[in-house]
């Protein structure tokens, strides 16, 4: 009885993984016949965009744009993002370009001199790489058009220590707009956190009450800054960086107590939250009436985080929640090839499995290809996209999420390679 029990597992076992098998080759063929093919994925001198025209239907008149990524350290994401940026400005009217990085730091790096001044100003240093530069460039360049692209951050980190160097004073002229005495002390105080938070970020003392009082100042004295500083959108960034200060140096003691803590409560959360503040204000105070494009890991933009093993709330949900229908997010995968983590160490990545989100597009032929999640229906074909899957981060880390409850499209680079990095 025994042996007939064992014959009839193999045999439902058996049956089950040729079903799968089936299931995976349906949605093969199905991505074959529905994908947009990316026919270059770095700008080209004569780029006439032709490739991304299908992004005019399916993004729409949207007014936000996430642009994310599986890993930081991956040369083809920097590239095909920052031609995906120019065509967005190009050819779609964004222009806002909004970076995981400090929102004081990038609005400040407005008035670079020149692109790597800008770059090295602002954005975090998992992206300083000879591929990010052009964008800095680029943005450089139309500072001086009719259509300016600009710079802007959400992150409530500090990002760069030369650019947040320049942060004291920008708040004394804030704040002395209105108190002059409490200018010279919000000043000092700054200038004293910022040389503590390069040099050792855990001793916190009672920088937390001060920032915190500061936010409460700034936001109670709103319109006598507005009147004694005209269409100067610094009194926003002033408050902004005393709420990303309060949250930064909450952020730190969460970590230090718990490293590992990935719940509500954890420094990772509290982080996600402050940057969907941030951005919030990015969208509805400084720039209401433009159209934003927001470059971060897939992790921050996925619309339900929560709902995977991740299990963290991140700044996606609340951003879907205060703007779905202005939001098209896209996530970016890789399949094959070598990337760097956070620290520049190179590592490698192996094919993805069979019936993985990666294996399903990479099958499906061309080397770089978008698929649109958003304006699909349910099928056999697509089920892949409207049920738990293996996605990977960092192109290694393996992840089981609904493509469609967290994207509205997905691009998949085939092949990949680690950036080559920028000395400042």
């Amino acid at each position: 009885m025994k042996r007939v029990s064992n014959a009839i597992l193999v045999v439902v076992l058996l049956s089950a993984a040729l079903h799968a098998q089936s299931d995976a080759s349906a949605w093969v063929v199905w991505t074959r016949a529905i994908h947009f093919a990316m026919a270059s994925i770095a700008v080209r001198s004569d780029d006439d965009f032709a490739d991304l025209q299908f992004l005019k239907d399916v993004v729409g008149d949207r007014r936000l744009v996430q642009l994310g990524e599986s890993g930081h350290g991956v040369a083809e994401f920097d590239l095909a993002k920052v031609r995906l940026v120019r065509f967005f400005h190009e050819q779609m009217g964004f222009d806002v370009m909004a970076f995981e990085s400090s929102i004081y730091e990038c609005f400040a790096a407005n008035t670079a001199t020149s692109g790597i001044d800008m770059l090295s100003r602002s954005i975090f240093t998992v992206w300083a790489t000879n591929e990010v530069l052009p964008l800095f460039e680029y943005i450089r360049d139309t500072q001086q058009t009719d259509h300016p692209l600009i710079l802007a951050g959400f992150d409530v980190q500090i990002s760069s220590a030369r650019g947040v160097a320049q942060r004291p004073a920008f708040l004394r002229r804030v704040v002395a707009a209105v108190d002059a005495g409490y200018a010279e002390e919000v000043a000092a105080f700054d200038d004293d956190f910022v040389t503590r938070a390069r040099n050792d970020p855990s001793k916190y003392d009672a920088s937390e009450a001060f920032y915190d009082r500061l936010d409460a100042f700034l936001r109670d004295n709103r319109q006598r800054l507005a009147e004694a500083l005209p269409g100067d959108p610094a009194p926003v960034i002033a408050q902004r960086i005393a709420y990303s200060m309060v949250r930064y140096i909450r952020e730190l003691r969460a970590f230090a107590a718990r490293p590992t803590d990935t719940g509500p409560d954890g420094a990772g959360a509290i982080r996600d939250a402050g940057m969907a503040d941030n951005l919030t204000a990015v969208a509805r105070e400084l720039y209401p009436d433009r159209k934003i494009l927001i470059w971060a890991h897939n992790f921050h933009i996925r619309h339900a985080n929560a709902s995977t093993d991740s299990l963290q709330r991140t700044m996606g949900s609340f951003i879907v929640e205060r703007f779905r229908p202005e939001l098209y997010s896209i996530g970016l995968y890789m399949n094959q090839g070598t990337a760097a983590y956070n620290d520049r160490s190179i590592y490698i990545i192996r094919p993805a499995s069979s019936g993985s989100m990666e294996w399903v597009m990479a099958n499906a032929g061309p080397s770089a290809l978008f698929v649109d999640f958003l304006h699909q229906t349910p099928e056999p074909g697509n089920a892949w996209m409207f049920q738990p899957v293996v996605t990977r981060e960092w192109g290694t880390v393996p992840l089981s999420l609904i493509p469609r409850d967290q994207y509205d499209g997905v691009l998949l680079i085939d092949r990949v390679t680690s950036p080559k990095y920028l000395t400042f």
